[in-house]
């Protein structure tokens, strides 16, 4: 390499990289607003959406996937960068998986026993199961569009938490449809579509976000 070529490599290193947190921004919003109509359109929001909005345990759907979305998402962000694989810390992500195992031991403990296996299983089991991995493809898809363009050094950790991010964000907006209030159910179907969406993320990702 000549010097002049050598020296207009170092400056070029010396340039700020690229905002990951704008870019992220940038593709997410439009992902999530393009699932959110989707929602609207095809399968329509609950007819008592407001009251449903009112109640602890209707609203807890949207509280626990969504931090579940934007806890996963600033760890994405931590991990596109080299030392990602020292700063971040999954702690935040088992807080969230706590709360909902405690809100599903509550619900079992204050749901009769007669109706517990009603309240699980529901009648739109196979709906949330189908709906909430669909809404995640775009999503999750501009997660790890973004990690590409980061230096990400733990690809598998960070497909992991790209899938869970996304999927959480999709079963948030998957509420405003679903009228089955119980822990019972959510908790357990919500969380089986975002471990689905997250495996295969996690997959994905420890071979496409490798150096």
């Amino acid at each position: 390499m000549k010097t002049d070529d050598l020296i207009r490599a170092l400056a070029a290193d010396t340039q700020p990289g690229p905002d990951l947190r704008s870019l992220l921004l940038a593709r997410l919003l439009p992902a999530l607003g393009l699932a959110a109509v989707a929602v609207w359109l095809v399968l329509g929001f609950r007819a008592d959406l407001g009251a449903a909005m009112l109640t602890p345990v209707s609203v807890a759907r949207i509280l626990l996937t969504g931090v579940l979305g934007i806890a996963a998402s600033r760890l994405a962000l931590l991990l596109a960068r080299p030392e990602g694989r020292q700063t971040a810390r999954l702690w935040p992500l088992a807080a969230v998986a706590a709360a909902a195992l405690g809100l599903l031991a509550w619900a079992y403990l204050t749901t009769p026993e007669g109706a517990r296996q009603m309240a699980m299983v529901g009648k739109t089991m196979t709906t949330c199961l189908v709906t909430i991995p669909l809404l995640s493809i775009l999503p999750v898809a501009a997660l790890h569009y973004t990690l590409r363009q980061g230096a990400v050094t733990a690809p598998l950790r960070a497909g992991f938490v790209a899938g869970l991010s996304g999927s959480g964000f999709s079963a948030a907006i998957y509420a405003l449809h679903c009228t089955e209030d119980s822990p019972l159910f959510y908790v357990t179907w919500y969380g089986l579509a975002i471990a689905g969406v997250t495996l295969v993320s996690t997959i994905v990702g420890a071979r496409s976000l490798r150096w």
